[in-house]
């Protein structure tokens, strides 16, 4: 089924450049729900034309390739996170901080599979302009906890950069592919069996405090 933000006007093409961003944005949407449903391998530019109701010639016109798509998608997550860590400050760190994470399920998701959307598919000029843009934003949040903790800036990296790793392991054992699931569903394998937000708590909790202790 198309999903209810449907291209207005069907295949037809974007006119304006408010219909261009427009349109950008309703694939954006609709890559966004993709990726996180049939995972990066398991998705092609044909399915997110579909679900958003334009042709893949159309698509094209955008995104020339499944990495660049799921970088705009990327950025846009990211780009949220960084703003709402900025809004929430070094006040109550590292409890808001760590609840800014869990607030952004769709970040989290996309950040689990980030390295495997790089693998292929960038030139290096795109390669070198996406990893600027993470250089900046991750500057960014680094800032806050340089001011929450008083820590030294490349000290604060190391551990935003920890946290990452560790939101990667939890989303992955968290959310195994769908025979697992139901498999570990069952006695005597529910003992596998983990909770997303719980798990990443803890394991943020260890390192926030090694870290601050340091």
């Amino acid at each position: 089924m198309v999903l209810k933000h449907r291209l207005c006007g069907g295949k037809q093409r974007a006119r304006s450049q408010s219909d261009k961003a427009l349109r950008e944005q309703q694939i954006l949407d609709a890559a966004e729900k993709l990726f996180l449903e049939h995972r990066f391998h398991g998705l092609t530019l044909a399915d997110v034309a579909r679900e958003t109701g334009v042709t893949k010639a159309a698509l094209y016109r955008y995104f020339r390739s499944k990495e660049l798509l799921f970088i705009a998608v990327y950025r846009r997550a990211m780009a949220d996170w960084t703003s709402d860590v900025e809004a929430a400050g070094p006040e109550g760190f590292p409890d808001r901080f760590v609840d800014r994470i869990l607030a952004h399920p769709v970040f989290c998701g996309l950040n689990a599979i980030l390295h495997i959307a790089l693998e292929t598919g960038l030139s290096e000029e795109e390669a070198r302009e996406f990893k600027l843009f993470l250089l900046a934003q991750t500057r960014r949040v680094t800032a806050v906890i340089v001011a929450a903790t008083n820590q030294e800036e490349a000290a604060s990296l190391r551990y935003l950069m920890q946290c990452q790793q560790a939101l990667i392991g939890c989303w992955h054992m968290s959310h195994p592919p769908e025979p697992a699931r139901k498999a570990m569903q069952v006695e005597p394998l529910t003992v596998f069996q983990i909770d997303f937000s719980e798990t990443l708590r803890h394991h943020l909790g260890i390192l926030t405090e090694a870290f601050i202790r340091q």
